[in-house]
């Protein structure tokens, strides 16, 4: 993760597009988002524009990132422009589409959003499964996007269609009668993005590998499957291998048993240093990644 100010994370990460050509959308997307914390939107609208002229999926992205800089900046009608120029793209991929389609949503414009969640949900590949067989198979591409499109079609007050009822998830069904109603709140420790290789260079029997991104990939799921499960708040606490070390030293107790995580975990809830879960769709991730959920976690996950 790129440290200091927002401005210089954008410079950082456009020194990287020479060293890494082959990620190059990504970096151009992600250099944009730092500009715009930085409060520079048209070097983040110019990079954006180089995103889009690479076209395919990343592209389609950029297409949508950059209808939301000009929305966000009262320019409604190349924003608008933005969009139908991602309309008449032939990609497959349905991201670019369901993205395009939450902005809309956010935005309150319920019908447009409907017609895009539409062309996301007929880019889906027949053989995906929307139901919860697979392993998290309600977090897939297919789920996500026609859970949205039922949500949008049920506040604009239309009947469920086919697609509608090809949705299944937990909060479905009524709950088991033999089944105990869940807690109303979880408190979940976590190590952040940044701290993870560091607590598995400390403890590498506590943290046995130093994947970050898998590791967050993990506790978004598990976070998801609480949810669905009815718990009504999920908190998440974030451990540090400072504040652990630190909290251990303090109390006399061993950093990687159990009881001191939790002793830990309950100190920091106690200071105010939680999150709740999940983040609202534009405002910073939970996993410390810098960037906004909905680009970050709160993205759609492909099986």
């Amino acid at each position: 993760m790129k440290t200091g100010t927002a401005a210089e994370t954008a410079a950082q990460l456009e020194a990287e597009l020479e060293k890494y050509p082959e990620e190059r959308g990504e970096i151009l997307l992600e250099a944009a988002q730092a500009w715009r914390q930085a409060g520079d939107d048209d070097r983040a609208i110019a990079l954006l524009t180089q995103a889009v002229a690479l076209g395919g999926e990343e592209g389609g992205n950029a297409r949508v990132e950059l209808a939301e800089v000009l929305f966000d900046l009262d320019r409604a009608e190349e924003a608008q422009t933005c969009l139908d120029e991602l309309r008449n793209e032939p990609l497959s991929s349905p991201v670019p589409y369901y993205l395009a389609a939450e902005l809309l949503e956010h935005r309150g414009e319920l019908q447009q959003a409907l017609t895009w969640f539409d062309l996301a949900a007929a880019r889906l590949s027949a053989p995906e499964p929307t139901g919860g067989n697979a392993e998290f198979g309600f977090f897939t591409h297919a789920n996500h996007i026609l859970t949205a499109r039922r949500r949008v079609r049920r506040a604009l007050g239309l009947p469920p269609d086919e697609q509608d009822e090809s949705v299944q998830s937990p909060s479905d069904d009524a709950p088991a009668p033999a089944q105990p109603a869940p807690p109303g709140e979880v408190r979940v420790l976590f190590w952040p993005r940044a701290e993870i290789p560091r607590a598995h260079e400390a403890w590498p029997n506590l943290v046995q590998h130093a994947d970050a991104d898998a590791a967050i990939a993990d506790r978004e799921a598990a976070n998801r499957e609480l949810s669905e499960s009815g718990i009504a708040r999920i908190v998440l606490v974030p451990l540090t291998t400072a504040k652990l070390q630190e909290f251990a030293t303090r109390t006399g107790s061993d950093p990687a048993a159990e009881d001191t995580r939790l002793a830990c975990m309950n100190e920091i809830f106690e200071e105010g240093g939680a999150i709740d879960w999940p983040p609202a769709r534009n405002e910073r991730c939970w996993c410390g990644s810098g960037g906004k959920y909905k680009k970050c976690c709160g993205r759609p996950v492909s099986i």
